[in-house]
């Protein structure tokens, strides 16, 4: 008998004929048998689908995790848009914690971006966060600023004590040191209970398997550390990608991947990454590239010896040229392909490089809610602050990889863009802008089999098919009923299992 059977059911099985069945059976965690007609009679437990859908559970390739959980338990500064409305949104939220802690805002507009043009400086912080250490950082999580306490916590070196002027922090070097000071004064119990709250969050949003991309940002890596111990107590999984350039460390810990955002360059808001002409908005700078090719070049040589899939943060024309490139250097002399090295972003990049990322079987983990946030269609494209027009049309816009043969998984960069996954599938199906648009094929296989593929996990995961583990959800309609808007309104996630088993059921 099998352990759970779902019948009379939409199930999106998400393999590669796109089809579909009407019932799942499911056995020791994993998917037992899958048809249209003669479904079995009994099983441990029996959910009767009446016609709503079931599909695979979602997968999001680019998660830094712990900076994730960390900002939940902090202040969401979006949507403020005045140095005076961050600071009365701190000094509300500070009122409320009777006890000295630490408290991490995030989501901050840049100071482009407020009305004012002015940050708070780390003394009108003070006057406003009492005894409490407090950092808020950019929805680009590339900077921030602190209060006084914060600026002690983060013992700044020498040549970083600029800082101490205002609190403020830019600069990517600068600003992860800075980040991974303050996030290491959390406990290794306040990590554990933010992976916790974290993989509840995710199972609530349908999501069952995540790329946590952690380390850098926390010293010494503690955060990774820490979940390693863990993982296989939580709900969901998490696959860990520690973003750091010691990879005797990562094979210690017996992982086969390294990296993700390792920065090749910046951010486009912050005038960090890397391209070839100068920027419109600052003529004076094209942005920065933070390695040399032999530093990466060797690198990723020895991660490749040892079957590291590697994976790197590249936005800007320059930075992407950069890593394809220093790539394929090592392919030629020792082979690359088979470990499907990861581009994080790709966000800009020629059709020859594109061509031969495609060769090298490189994987492009894009986010689409970041470029349908930044390009608005008619009402103006915001990448033509960083870039040309014709360049900004290509500008995180992954349509140009799948068109030529790249592997593409969707992500959230959470916490860079929001960690709801159907907003992303809506950015990829229904994007202001058309020349972003794809297919909700396309979009539904980016956040399941693809997101299985880039981390090497697509014999486990991704689809409904049999031996694969039944990670699964089941939603109350299909998205293809709601081609106009995939979100909460139009779609609810009744219920989420991770092999198998049920880790949240809507009340």
């Amino acid at each position: 008998m099998f352990d759970l059977l779902f019948k009379n059911g939409n199930i999106l099985t998400m393999d590669q004929d796109f089809s579909k069945k009407k019932w799942m059976a499911v056995s020791d965690g994993k998917i037992a048998a899958l048809g249209d007609s003669d479904c079995p009679e009994e099983a441990g437990r029996v959910i009767d689908l009446e016609g709503k859908t079931l599909m695979p559970g979602i997968i999001d390739a680019h998660v830094h995790c712990s900076m994730t959980g960390i900002d939940y338990k902090g202040i969401d500064l979006g949507g403020i848009d005045s140095c005076q409305g961050v600071l009365d949104a701190v000094e509300a939220f500070c009122k409320k914690e009777t006890k000295p802690r630490l408290i991490c805002g995030y989501n901050m507009n840049l100071r482009e971006d407020m009305t004012d043009k002015k940050l708070p400086t780390r003394y009108e912080l003070d006057e406003v966060t009492g005894d409490h250490t407090v950092m808020l950082v950019f929805w680009t999580a590339h900077g921030g600023v602190m209060n006084s306490k914060g600026v002690e916590k983060s013992e700044l070196p020498d040549e970083f004590k600029y800082v101490e002027k205002d609190g403020y922090f830019n600069r990517d070097d600068v600003s992860f040191y800075i980040i991974g000071q303050i996030y290491a004064q959390h406990s290794e119990q306040d990590f554990v209970d933010i992976y916790t709250n974290l993989a509840n969050i995710c199972a609530q949003y349908g999501i069952t398997t995540v790329c946590a991309l952690d380390g850098m940002m926390t010293r010494d890596d503690l955060d990774v550390e820490y979940l390693l111990k863990v993982k296989d107590q939580l709900p969901i999984e998490y696959v860990v990608y520690t973003q750091t350039f010691d990879y005797e460390k990562v094979v210690r810990n017996g992982l086969p991947r390294i990296g993700g955002c390792l920065t090749i360059d910046g951010s486009p808001p912050q005038l960090t990454a890397a391209y070839f002409d100068p920027y419109p908005c600052a003529p004076f700078t094209r942005g920065l590239l933070e390695y040399s090719d032999k530093y990466l070049y060797d690198f990723i040589v020895e991660c490749t010896k040892r079957d590291l899939q590697c994976g790197f943060h590249a936005i800007g024309d320059r930075a992407v040229d950069q890593i394809v490139r220093v790539y394929q250097q090592v392919d030629k002399e020792i082979g690359i392909k088979h470990l499907r090295h990861r581009v994080e972003h790709f966000s800009l990049a020629t059709d020859e490089l594109i061509e031969a990322a495609a060769e090298m079987n490189l994987v492009g983990i894009p986010q689409p809610a970041i470029g349908n946030a930044l390009d608005l269609g008619e009402k103006g494209n915001g990448f033509e602050n960083f870039v040309s027009k014709e360049k900004a049309q290509r500008h995180e816009n992954f349509n140009y990889l799948i068109k030529g043969g790249v592997m593409v998984a969707g992500s959230s960069d959470s916490p860079c863009s929001p960690l709801d996954p159907f907003v992303g599938i809506d950015a990829v199906v229904n994007a202001h802008n058309p020349a972003r648009r794809a297919s909700l094929d396309t979009a539904l296989k980016m956040y399941t089999w693809n997101g299985a593929y880039v981390c090497h996990k697509e014999k486990e995961i991704g689809s409904l098919e049999a031996g694969k583990y039944a990670d699964c959800i089941i939603l109350d309609k299909s998205p293809y009923d709601t081609p106009d808007a995939i979100n909460r309104d139009t779609l609810t996630v009744l219920e989420t299992f991770k092999r198998g088993k049920s880790i949240y059921a809507a009340k």
